[in-house]
């Protein structure tokens, strides 16, 4: 089914009426980024599937989601009101049969007073050319319509045939092993081996059942035949839980061997990673330790102003000031003491001639105050007239000064006593004297201390500077992640055990059908020799034709498939070696690989069959589409080729330029029509001349696309339409 012409209205980009033209072999859209190719391959899928890839999104949108973002803002801002509408179509040309289908699809919205009035949906027609009766005529049974879109593009073919850039990393996973398997089965013809195969297995087992009934029913001991059955049962059950079991271990050992063969293929750039990652570890702990030793050191610095005492620096003289004054203040205090202790003295001694043969306060002052009074001793009652010597004796009593108290006991000698505070001050200023004259010492070893830790650290960064120069040059020419790297040799050991683990239980539980089969063989035996009389003839021929057709069927869809995947392997190193040979770099050559699990996945090996390890991105991808390529071409004669068209959006984007041009040559070699999208040609005219002029390339229509926008207007896109000018 050729695409002869798709046309674009006020889709997307495309403002306006626009056109293109193709034919045969490999046709080409060139653009820059952001030019309008994804729109183009966006027209082709709206039309087919109601859907647009919205980038932003990351998702594929319908009509219903997404309404008048369809319509070209240009004709939406220049429409003030009436319908307005987005119309793509295709016409399709299928040559076998002389017929063309139109496809359109189309979703028109109201403007009122310049307000945009959304649909709910959009129209999708079909038109239907007898080009050898030239009538043509509206398909509208939607039932006919889907059918016709199914032979334009089968669903189960739609991955390998229309395809985005980003999307050729999905076709064929090397993280789903059994991915290139599917794209076998989808591609080839050996689905009709696997259906050939499941019923000949189905007519195996229906003619062993009646066999086994036929003789349990000639059996001379039914008792024993029972028992023998239901051992046999249990022997087959068994069996088919053990096959079950080494499914899932072939499927695991599947996965870690594939594992291991994707670290393998790292496992020389990983171990230089590794290093240098340890490297740069060793140097961060480092650089971490040096960063602490200085922020601690920055700390210490502030804390030694007044720890360390180094707020005093230059203060020797003012201790020296405080302590002469310090010394004259006590030399004043011990004269007035002394000058204070000696009139106590004196009057002390006063107190003491003073005294009587009584006690001081005795008798107490009353009652000398009452003796007076009364001119009469109370003591010895003798009278005392008033102003004789008798009474001048009580008085003098009564007058009698009291004995201070000694020095201790006495009030201070000043209003406010400082002199502890004054005298720790004094002793302070004697303890810290030599701190002070070693303050300038320790200042400048600390700062020599911090100038070296500040020069290691500048050392240290020099080196983790250059070891991540290392790692990000190895980890751009290896396309590893930092991250992947430092685990990727922990991983592989982990994978490898896993590998051997699994390999093992294989073997265990090989080894236990095996011995399970031997005792089925034995229980058949042994019913076999209960039989009395003759089983029918035709009965045995039957379940024999029906085990050898199993056998015919299964052996036969492996050797058709084993053959499939030789000519696979050999296409596909043809189209690599084609898309390759642009570039000098190492290419190997690719090896399509058996998995335990009986699926394939192709490799790039060397000359003597081991793995070629460090292959970069590009050459992945192309063993991804070599292989895809492989099998269209490798079963050309299904139909594939010439009945379906290949439209991709920049698929050469995730390679380089030296591949570009091989990579045309093959599809124009393997599709009978092309449709490809792609920015490689846009700048590089020397690749575009190449492109036009190159024999070995089936080219069709070449378009290049560019946006057609005012430079004070590219802030919106109310003026913004696509040019499209045809370079041959």
């Amino acid at each position: 089914m050729i695409i002869e012409r798709i046309e674009l209205e006020n889709f997307m980009c495309y403002s306006g009426k626009n056109s293109m033209d193709f034919t045969e072999g490999i046709n080409v859209v060139i653009g820059d980024n952001g030019y309008g190719k994804s729109q183009l391959y966006n027209a082709f899928y709206w039309v087919m599937y109601d859907q647009l890839f919205v980038k932003e999104q990351d998702k594929f949108l319908n009509t219903k989601a997404l309404k008048s973002a369809i319509i070209s803002d240009k004709a939406k801002y220049e429409t003030k009101n009436g319908k307005i509408s987005a119309t793509v179509r295709i016409t399709f040309h299928n040559l076998e049969k002389d017929n063309v289908y139109i496809l359109e699809r189309k979703y028109t919205a109201n403007v009122v007073d310049e307000k945009l009035v959304e649909s709910n949906d959009g129209e999708f027609t079909v038109m239907q050319k007898e080009l050898s009766y030239l009538n043509a005529k509206m398909v509208s049974d939607e039932e006919t319509k889907q059918s016709i879109k199914t032979k334009i593009l089968p669903p189960d073919l739609k991955p390998y045939l229309w395809f985005q850039g980003e999307q050729v990393e999905s076709i064929i996973d090397f993280n789903k092993h059994d991915s290139l398997t599917q794209a076998i089965n989808v591609l080839s013809s050996i689905k009709r081996y696997d259906e050939l195969m499941s019923i000949a297995i189905a007519a195996a087992k229906s003619g062993n059942n009646e066999f086994d009934r036929e003789v349990k029913r000639l059996s001379k001991d039914i008792g024993r035949s029972e028992q023998l059955e239901k051992e046999k049962a249990q022997l087959e059950a068994r069996i088919e839980e053990l096959q079950k079991d080494e499914a899932e271990v072939n499927e695991n050992l599947s996965r870690a061997e594939a594992k291991c063969e994707e670290l393998l293929n790292k496992i020389g750039d990983a171990q230089k990673v590794s290093e240098l990652q340890q490297k740069r570890r060793g140097i961060l702990t480092l650089l971490n330790e040096l960063n602490e030793t200085l922020k601690e050191d920055q700390i210490g610095f502030h804390r030694k102003m007044f720890r360390n005492k180094w707020v005093l620096k230059g203060t020797e003289e003012l201790q020296k000031g405080y302590a002469k004054k310090f010394s004259i203040y006590e030399q004043k205090k011990l004269q007035f003491a002394a000058e204070q202790a000696a009139k106590v003295k004196i009057e002390n001694e006063a107190a003491s001639n003073l005294q009587t043969r009584l006690p001081f306060n005795v008798p107490e002052p009353n009652y000398l105050e009452w003796m007076l009074e009364k001119e009469k001793c109370l003591v010895c009652d003798r009278e005392a007239k008033r102003n004789t010597e008798a009474w001048a004796k009580i008085k003098e009593l009564l007058d009698r000064p009291v004995k201070k108290a000694s020095q201790r006991e006495q009030e201070p000698l000043t209003l406010q006593n400082f002199t502890d505070d004054l005298k720790r001050l004094y002793t302070n200023g004697l303890s810290l004297h030599s701190r002070i004259e070693n303050i300038d010492e320790e200042i400048k070893e600390t700062l020599t201390k911090r100038n070296n830790l500040n020069a290691k650290v500048r050392d240290a960064n020099k080196d983790l500077l250059k070891v991540e120069e290392d790692i990000q040059k190895l980890l751009t020419d290896t396309s590893l992640t930092s991250e992947s790297a430092s685990n990727i040799l922990n991983e592989y050991s982990i994978q490898n055990k896993n590998s051997k683990d699994f390999k093992e239980e294989q073997n265990k539980i090989v080894q236990q059908i095996e011995h399970l089969r031997s005792n089925l063989k034995n229980v058949n035996e042994q019913l076999k020799s209960l039989v009395t009389g003759e089983i029918p003839k035709w009965l045995i021929e039957k379940r024999d034709v029906l085990d050898d057709f199993e056998t015919v069927a299964t052996t036969t869809r492996e050797r058709v498939f084993n053959n499939l995947i030789a000519q696979l392997e050999k296409e596909a190193n043809t189209h690599y070696e084609a898309m390759t040979s642009g570039n000098r770099s190492a290419r190997g050559q690719i090896k399509l690989r058996k998995l335990p699990n009986g699926n394939y996945m192709p490799e790039i090996i060397d000359n003597r069959g081991n793995p070629l390890l460090g292959s970069n991105t590009s050459n992945l991808i192309l063993v991804k589409l070599s292989a895809i390529m492989a099998i269209i071409s490798a079963k050309s004669s299904s139909g594939v080729v010439n009945l379906y068209t290949l439209i991709t959006d920049a698929p050469t984007s995730v390679f380089g330029e030296d591949y570009t041009i091989g990579f045309c040559k093959t599809v124009s070699k393997v599709y009978r029509q092309s449709i490809i999208m792609s920015k490689e040609f846009y700048k590089n005219q020397s690749l575009r001349n190449d492109l036009l002029t190159n024999a070995d390339i089936k080219i069709g229509k070449v378009y290049t696309i560019t946006p057609s926008i005012p430079e004070n207007e590219r802030s919106n896109r109310n003026n913004l339409s696509t040019n499209i000018d045809s370079l041959n």
